[in-house]
């Protein structure tokens, strides 16, 4: 099972930087960019598409792309980026999915996207890390170190989801505001300390923390939305808390998914796994009771295999009548 992590961060922040590290440590990276650019080769449907749609004034001399010309056509044209994202996004979704499965089994495969959180993907990823800059110092490189116009600039970085939405969805925020020196550090903590034993977990279909989890573990709303969101993708039903004070061991949480025994379902366990959980038995559970369709005889945890998030979520099926 590999660990499939998304990578994402705002326009200056230093994410092909940190995505190259990865790279270079044995990460399996799959670039949107680079993917992007790959389904509108000369040559392709997409790019035929893309002429007929905004005409030959986007496609340079060579037969390629004219990017600037068709950003110009697009940019502040809700219509028109639509169009150009109904013509490309499909191609790039079905690209990188099978560059992703055609990971090896035990790798860890960095999805370096530049719109995961614009377009609404970290619930499908095991770990989302953004990397965080702030929007001044973003600004400030960009003019400075890429040349740009400030108002462009201010105008690409607006475009982009803000530091406050890029942060909810982060279950790592790795600051590169300070020297090259400190990313380095922080990316090889990243890689060894998380990346490493949650791609080892996985594939030993081994949780974070195999027995209780201390009463004192905290779990923050924030991280217990995105877990939800985890589930609800992995099992297709929507879930949701049963108490205002989740630290209870396992969490203990309501579902009003219509048939728990979805955990049983070998398709449903590799989406969950995909995301980071496990389905295990849990012995706390003997007696269903009047819900028949409750988890089981023994019952059914999800177990995170994240080192840094030893949690488990009992789920429970809604009553009948």
């Amino acid at each position: 099972m590999t660990l499939l992590v998304g990578l994402s961060g705002g326009i200056g922040s230093g994410k092909s930087t940190v995505s190259a590290q990865l790279a270079s440590l044995g990460a399996v990276v799959v670039d949107a960019d680079a993917v992007a650019r790959e389904v509108v080769a000369p040559g392709t449907p997409a790019l035929a598409q893309i002429r007929e749609r905004f005409g030959p004034g986007v496609i340079a001399e060579d037969g390629s792309l004219d990017r600037p010309a068709l950003a110009q056509e697009v940019f502040g044209d809700e219509g028109a980026r639509r169009d150009l994202e109904g013509i490309t996004h499909p191609r790039i979704r079905r690209r990188s999915a099978e560059l992703i499965a055609a990971a090896p089994q035990d790798a860890v495969v960095v999805h370096d996207i530049p719109l995961l959180v614009e377009l609404g993907l970290a619930a499908d990823y095991a770990l989302t890390v953004i990397v965080d800059v702030p929007e001044t110092e973003r600004l400030r490189r960009l003019v400075e170190l890429r040349g740009m116009d400030e108002a462009a600039a201010r105008a690409r970085i607006r475009a982009q989801a803000g530091d406050a939405e890029r942060a909810e969805a982060a279950d790592v925020l790795l600051d590169n505001s300070t020297s090259p020196q400190d990313l380095h550090g922080r990316v090889g903590e990243l890689w060894s300390h998380r990346l490493l034993p949650f791609r080892d977990n996985l594939q030993a279909g081994r949780p974070s923390h195999p027995g209780p989890v201390s009463p004192t573990t905290q779990v923050s709303d924030p991280v217990l939305a995105r877990l939800l969101a985890r589930v609800e993708a992995g099992v297709g039903e929507p879930v949701a808390p049963n108490s205002t004070a989740p630290t209870s061991d396992p969490l203990d949480l309501a579902g009003i998914m219509s048939d728990l025994h979805l955990l049983d379902d070998p398709r449903v366990r590799q989406r969950l796994a995909r995301r980071g959980l496990l389905v295990q038995a849990d012995e706390n559970v003997t007696d269903v009771g009047r819900d028949t369709h409750a988890a089981g005889p023994t019952g059914r945890v999800i177990a995170s295999a994240d080192p840094a998030l030893p949690v488990r979520l009992r789920l429970h099926g809604r009553e009948n009548g």
